[in-house]
């Protein structure tokens, strides 16, 4: 990683702009990003970080109405491969109880269509619909996701992980 200016705070219509404009080069660089929401959180966080921008990537659980969907039982561990075997979900945390979610949307459609997460969102309108950006409160209220923070995940792993999700992606050879 390269060095960048301190972080400094930016106003609500600037950061959307920021994680907008991040989240959507990165999903359409990205199409295989189903099970890969830290390597894509990875990616993510360092573009904003490179822009000087707070954030960090958490790792925790999530629950759709009160259903445990990513459940974090143990600390993630990236094989030298850059690929990871976790079961846990992964956001990008701002400051003010902000939350960047790249990543459920399309992993959610993935999953049978019976899940509550999957039926909860397709109700909404989420399905494959990208990146959103809200407050926790708001993704509770709204959406009934409910994210539990256990960690933050270091910056030592991202190269490992964004590695892993170009491999992922075939646009690098890694072997």
């Amino acid at each position: 990683m390269k060095a960048t200016a301190p972080l400094r705070m930016i106003l609500p219509e600037e950061l959307k702009a920021a994680f907008s404009k991040c989240a959507v080069d990165a999903l359409a660089t990205f199409p295989k990003t189903a099970g890969q929401c830290v390597a894509l959180c990875a990616y993510i966080s360092a573009r904003l970080t490179e822009d000087s921008i707070a954030n960090r990537v958490a790792l925790g659980s999530l629950s759709c109405n009160g259903v445990k969907t990513f459940q974090y039982k143990k600390p993630i561990s990236v094989a030298p491969s850059g690929s990871s075997v976790w079961d846990g979900h992964a956001w990008i945390e701002f400051p003010d109880g902000v939350i960047g979610e790249p990543s459920l949307f399309r992993t959610a459609k993935a999953f049978p269509k019976h899940s509550s997460l999957r039926q909860n969102l397709e109700a909404h309108g989420l399905i494959d619909r990208g990146a959103i950006l809200i407050s926790a409160s708001d993704a509770l209220k709204d959406y009934g996701l409910k994210y539990r923070q256990r960690t933050y995940l270091k910056e030592a792993a991202f190269v490992p992980l964004i590695h892993g999700l170009m491999a992922i992606n075939e646009l690098i050879n890694h072997e």
